[in-house]
């Protein structure tokens, strides 16, 4: 007796979609709910869109819109450097010690500020502190990061840009090439610095929470 076809198989769900969900999930396990921001393909063909993924309960602290600075955020161009023992005015960074120089710029207010895990495929091998800085001191940092960009091929000490929140330093001085007009701005140092810990506590100085 012949026997009546199989019944067709189901149909199932589209499976990038599927792997897209599987993979933010595994993404929010291993990083432990930082925002983040994954590709996703567009339905539609078009070009690929950035979905936010949203903040939980015990993750970095970060701004979600323009923020009043509970400590002023400073850069500051050096003005020399000299060796340990530290004497006043100098600070102490690593193995030297630096001058604050005239040429600085105070925030008080940022546009965005986050804690952001590191990003290998971004060239990025620690924790950083992003910022973003407001239109109103976007050109006067332009301006700055246009004076340190002159000293640093002159090979003056004012190629080289200190950070400071509350007067204090809160990494390495860095140079400055070129100058940075975007009002972007990624404060970063050594892999043993720059910890989960101490960049939510830096953006904590910042925003109080």
């Amino acid at each position: 007796m012949a026997q009546p076809p199989a019944p067709p198989p189901a149909p199932q769900p589209p499976t990038g979609r599927r792997t897209v969900i599987a993979l933010v999930a595994v993404l929010i396990v291993l990083i432990g709910g930082v925002i983040i921001f994954v590709l996703l393909s567009d339905d539609s063909g078009g070009d690929d869109v950035a979905v936010p993924i949203g903040r939980g309960k015990g993750e970095p602290p970060a701004s979600s819109g323009p923020v009043d600075l509970r400590e002023p955020l400073t850069f500051t161009l050096l003005a020399g450097t000299s060796s340990p023992p530290c004497k006043a005015p100098s600070l102490a960074s690593g193995n030297e010690c630096v001058k604050l120089g005239p040429d600085a710029l105070t925030v008080r207010r940022l546009e965005k500020v986050a804690a952001t895990p590191p990003n290998p495929a971004q060239g990025s091998s620690t924790w950083t502190v992003s910022i973003t800085l407001t239109s109103a001191d976007t050109s006067g940092f332009t301006e700055l990061t246009r004076k340190a960009a002159e000293a640093f091929n002159g090979q003056f000490p004012a190629g080289r840009m200190a950070m400071l929140i509350g007067g204090s330093l809160v990494s390495e001085p860095a140079q400055v090439a070129t100058p940075i007009t975007g009002g972007e701005v990624q404060i970063s140092g050594p892999p043993s610095q720059f910890t989960q810990a101490y960049t939510e506590t830096l953006v904590h100085r910042l925003i109080g929470r």
